[in-house]
């Protein structure tokens, strides 16, 4: 499967470069050859090879092997907390509704906050399976790692303060873990948006929960190597987290973490029918402050994780790895091509919407049909419903989301380039 997706997505770049000679001369004309193959590289060539190889490979039905019902193994649940007064009481009577015959014990961490969610914990009755912890506040991956000291249990799961299970969400993402082979270390959950009717900022971002990190999972865990076993909800073998030394204080301590897994030459995946729901910001400026650290956070694995050179660390893992390579250059292309693109149509000049900008947006749209309906079909199985999310929010997350999100990106890749301090 990995080698026909990459073949047929190398024949597609092929195919594509050769219809749009001409397009890259028209640029050239007003913009020099330079930026004129720098734009359509990493706003069309490249885009359009990453769209076409996440559709192969969603669209390739490998497999699966059958689910052999195993005994619900006791697990601990880590929960990092700082300033989560409003929303960790929820999250808390989540995990107590779970529907898992396995005993689940519960670490909450206080990492020094300071709006009175220590003084709510403690005014609660917790019960014996829920452990509270005290800690100055350092980071999140210091009070993931207190945390981790007290967990008894061969199996760790990670929930963030703000996010709420599915009353199935453990069995499941427990069920995928402990059915796949021996050398997968971790299961990332799938997350879709708790807040989604606050703002249009969220409402976007439903669709990037949906679409956007829901696809990427999807196809990256058919070649066990999902990238991120994020923070909000995954589970993990503990023996091996502990093995690592836990987690790294980092601003991207979840994707370090997978990475450095991946580097060992262990496996990762993802339980598409884990499902949790979980706080996204609700102003622009929020969520671009968020994909600034995210941003970070990718370039922080690559500097720990020497990628080309780890021999552990198999081809399929690397070959994805290597695609955020690509991904600061795609997000300064945007900030150029956007503006430019919008000012010439102005008046008259669709130079920079040449017909491969087309094609991709038109692949990009299939892709997104795809993905929807794997995501239709796993919640129907999970009779599941979702409220229904806004169709203008669709179409400004397809034509605009990436762009108004590439000035933080950018600020985050510059960032952890120079060493700016961190903060969680």
């Amino acid at each position: 499967m990995f080698l026909t997706s990459t073949i047929l997505s190398l024949v597609y770049l092929i195919f594509a470069i050769f219809i749009n000679i001409n397009w890259i001369n028209d640029i050239a004309c007003y913009f020099g050859y330079f930026l004129s193959i720098y734009i359509v590289l990493f706003i069309a060539l490249i885009p359009g090879f990453i769209f076409v190889f996440t559709l192969i490979s969603l669209l390739w039905n490998k497999k699966e092997k059958k689910t052999i019902k195993k005994k619900e193994e006791d697990v601990t649940i880590l929960i990092p907390i700082y300033n989560s007064k409003n929303t960790i009481k929820e999250t808390i009577e989540s995990i107590k509704k779970q529907k898992y015959c396995g005993n689940i014990y519960i670490n909450i961490i206080d990492d020094g906050s300071t709006d009175g969610s220590l003084e709510l914990l403690k005014s609660m009755q917790l019960g014996q399976e829920i452990t509270l912890l005290e800690s100055d506040h350092r980071g999140k991956a210091n009070a993931l790692n207190e945390g981790l000291k007290h967990v008894k249990t061969d199996y760790t799961i990670t929930v963030d303060s703000d996010t709420i299970l599915h009353p199935l969400a453990v069995r499941n993402i427990m069920s995928k873990l402990l059915n796949s082979n021996k050398k997968t270390m971790a299961t990332a959950g799938c997350l879709f948006v708790k807040n989604s009717k606050k703002s249009f900022i969220t409402k976007l971002q439903e669709w990037d929960y949906t679409l956007g990190i829901f696809g990427v999972k999807l196809y990256q865990s058919k070649y066990n190597s999902t990238l991120v076993a994020q923070g909000a909800f995954s589970a993990y073998k503990t023996e091996i987290l502990k093995q690592i030394g836990g987690w790294q204080n980092c601003v991207g301590e979840d994707i370090v973490l997978t990475w450095e897994l991946l580097s060992k030459g262990y496996e990762t995946n993802f339980a598409q029918n884990a499902i949790a729901f979980t706080e996204v910001p609700e102003k622009y400026r929020y969520l671009g402050h968020q994909r600034k650290r995210w941003a970070r956070g990718m370039i922080e694995a690559f500097k720990r994780v020497k990628v080309l050179t780890y021999k552990n660390l198999n081809f399929k893992s690397k070959f994805l790895m290597c695609l955020n390579l690509f991904f600061p250059f795609i997000d300064l292309a945007l900030l150029i091509f956007v503006p430019l693109g919008l000012i010439l149509l102005a008046f008259g000049n669709p130079l920079l919407i040449g017909w491969l900008s087309l094609l991709v947006i038109l692949i990009g749209m299939i892709l997104c049909l795809v993905i929807e309906i794997k995501r239709k079909n796993m919640l129907k199985e999970m009779e599941c419903k979702l409220e229904k999310r806004s169709i203008l929010a669709f179409i400004f997350y397809i034509l605009l989301y990436a762009f108004i999100l590439a000035p933080y990106c950018i600020i985050g890749y510059i960032s952890e380039l120079i060493n700016c301090k961190k903060k969680w």
